[in-house]
């Protein structure tokens, strides 16, 4: 009876620890991909400011500033989207300048304020930044 007895102990305790074992693999595997989705959110945000600083500095020069900057196709292996909304769209006296990427666990958007007079369009690759008759320009005007 003795040896019954040891080996359901010996099973209950292999158990007990697979089990701990488990958890603490779980709490890990959660943290990793919670530091990974605080990296794109960082990457995404990062890449807003640098469109944002540009459209700015541009709209602070005098007219007749021209400057091609380059926006990557992903980000960190992520795709995302541009989108610029301008002033007359939105009915206010600001331009908005959306970045938006749908990763395998979640869905992220930045938004940047950007001034009124910001028209065109944002796209990967290079990108012409003008400014004509006090109108930051981006690509393609209407």
């Amino acid at each position: 009876m003795k040896k019954a007895q040891s080996s359901i102990e010996v099973a209950l305790l292999v158990g007990v620890m697979f089990l701990i074992f488990n958890v603490f693999l779980i709490v890990v595997v959660y943290r990793m991909v919670e530091v990974q989705n605080q990296n794109d959110r960082r990457i995404i945000e990062d890449m807003t400011s640098v469109i944002e600083s540009e459209i700015i500095l541009a709209s602070g020069v005098e007219d007749g500033y021209i400057r091609t900057f380059d926006v990557p196709t992903t980000l960190n292996g992520i795709d995302y989207s541009i989108e610029l909304i301008n002033s007359t769209v939105l009915k206010s006296d600001y331009s908005k300048l959306i970045l938006e990427y749908v990763d395998f666990t979640e869905k992220y958007e930045t938004v940047a304020r950007l001034p009124k007079n910001v028209d065109g369009v944002v796209h990967h690759g290079k990108n012409e930044i003008v400014k004509k008759d006090g109108i930051v320009c981006l690509n393609v005007c209407s």
